[in-house]
């Protein structure tokens, strides 16, 4: 564990197009080995993963720099992650958080944001720059006669639920994704109801309950991280 004086503007993206940023200046501790780098630790995919630990390690830093200072206003639940939680009876901080563990993009050291065009074909996650790349790499990949890719901020996976859309470039929309996303959090929460997090873990897999139930650890961990900051 190191002590080290930092200055670092940490800032989440709580809206599709819309940001919320918290500015934080202080001496903290760079958390590196803890129990929260330990709940976010990887279960499937490499990339997904790495993004995860550095959710984990800036959402750390603002929440012991947070402590320190003002309490800053709720403002998730003003914003469309909170107006579509509020539609299909969800935490909104539950909500972000799955996204932010399933499309986090984080090539900013001082900026970690769900991503509305991220894809992931086969366990590889691909941060595509912008939505007409990300609609060339979906094209393609369907050309090809694949179509088990997972697509957008929630990652719906487009052999599963490609049917919820008229058109599989619709799901990177990032509205109609959230929504979309939103209402199978829901149904997963719903088909465990004396277990939020089998529940939450069943979004991420049905059949295995061990790997749904630490998945859904992981989300609450998250959630209660990011809501000490927003």
């Amino acid at each position: 564990m190191k002590i080290t004086d930092f200055k670092t503007r940490v800032s989440f993206s709580t809206d599709c197009f819309f940001e919320t940023e918290i500015s934080v200046t202080a001496t903290a501790k760079i958390k590196k080995a803890t129990t929260v780098t330990m709940i976010l630790y990887p279960l499937l995919f490499c990339q997904t993963s790495l993004a995860v630990d550095k959710v984990g390690e800036l959402i750390t830093s603002a929440a012991n720099i947070h402590k320190q200072a003002a309490t800053f206003p709720q403002k998730l639940e003003n914003t469309l992650w909170g107006h579509v939680a509020k539609q299909n009876h969800i935490d909104p901080y539950t909500l972000y958080a799955v996204a932010l563990i399933e499309s986090a993009k984080n090539s900013d050291p001082n900026h970690v944001t769900p991503w509305p065009w991220a894809l992931n074909k086969a366990g590889q996650s691909i941060i595509p720059v912008s939505q007409q790349e990300a609609h060339t790499l979906l094209n393609k990949s369907i050309a090809q006669g694949n179509r088990h890719i997972d697509i957008g901020l929630m990652q719906i996976n487009l052999h599963w639920h490609g049917h919820r859309v008229a058109k599989p470039e619709h799901l990177l929309n990032p509205a109609i994704n959230l929504q979309i996303g939103a209402g199978l959090l829901a149904e997963a929460i719903q088909s465990s109801p004396n277990n939020l997090v089998l529940g939450i873990g069943r979004y991420h897999n049905w059949q295995n309950i061990q790997t749904a139930v630490v998945y859904g650890r992981r989300v609450l961990a998250v959630a209660d991280k990011i809501r000490t900051v927003l």
